[in-house]
């Protein structure tokens, strides 16, 4: 519970040292407490790597992934070593080892689809997609997908739908179906703030800046609403990913909000030079 606490708080240090001082009551316990207590190492060293940017952090994050992911197979626990796997996939994703997370990601894949299990299968090719997003294989990432959205619609993970419904709208601006990005990217958002998950709605009006805000497929106001809507949403993120993002999508917008509107319809020459 202590641990729930800190991780849901970002104090990802204290996670880590409340972990660390805990690590010598594992060393005679079962494979399976083993494999979950790696694990939680692992996804602490990768937040904290994440929002600090250190490496050491994420290097041992690996490690320790790969020990929860022997220890579920000691333990015989095929489907929790399959979810390790698809977590370790997600870091050497982020790290740019596409090829690498591909064959964790095939790992899971045989284990899960032997299994039949849809559910976790889901968000394995979630990553799966993510992962061809970064190789800009956008069509490939459209289709797989497609398949994971049909399981999460059924479900109840609303957070998790949201997050790939926003990926879905990545895929279709960079297949130039702007339209349908634009409305999918509105739904995620409404559907994670709706669930509480007001992180993944931030995440999703801040894809909505990046992938359409710099056109004039939106109007430079609602750009505006959006990164302010973004920015309350995300207010206590400690990712720098995030925050990076996020200050991107501010000097996109002050560049938006100091165009001439001259394409507009009712545009007049005074009311500019007033404005």
């Amino acid at each position: 519970m202590l641990l729930a606490v800190e991780t849901s708080a970002g104090r990802y240090s204290d996670t880590l040292r409340l972990l660390t001082d805990s690590a010598p009551l594992f060393d005679t316990v079962s494979h399976t407490l083993r494999s979950s207590f790696h694990n939680e190492l692992a996804l602490a060293l990768r937040s904290l790597g994440t929002a600090e940017r250190r490496q050491d952090c994420i290097d041992r994050a690996i490690i320790e992934y790969t020990a929860a992911v022997y220890h579920a197979e000691q333990a015989g626990h095929e489907q929790y070593g399959a979810s390790t796997e698809n977590n370790l996939a997600f870091l050497l994703y982020k790290l740019g080892r596409y090829a690498d997370a591909h064959e964790h990601l095939d790992r899971a894949q045989v284990i899960l689809t032997r299994l039949k299990d849809t559910g976790t299968l889901a968000h394995v090719d979630e990553t799966r997609a993510r992962v061809l997003v970064a190789e800009r294989r956008y069509r490939e990432a459209d289709r797989t997908l497609a398949g994971v959205l049909k399981t999460l619609e059924c479900g109840d993970e609303s957070a998790l739908l949201a997050d790939a419904l926003t990926l879905q709208g990545v895929i279709w601006a960079r297949l130039w179906v702007h339209e349908s990005s634009i409305n999918v990217l509105r739904r995620a958002a409404e559907v994670a703030e709706r669930a509480g998950a007001l992180n993944s709605a931030g995440l999703a009006v801040l894809t909505l800046i990046e992938e359409h805000g710099a056109s004039r497929r939106l109007p430079p106001a609602e750009v505006y609403e959006a990164y302010l809507r973004a920015d309350m949403l995300l207010k206590d993120a400690q990712d720098a990913e995030v925050v990076a993002r996020l200050r991107e999508s501010a000097r996109l917008v002050m560049r938006r909000l100091g165009e001439t509107p001259i394409h507009e319809k009712n545009f007049s020459l005074y009311g500019a030079v007033h404005e």
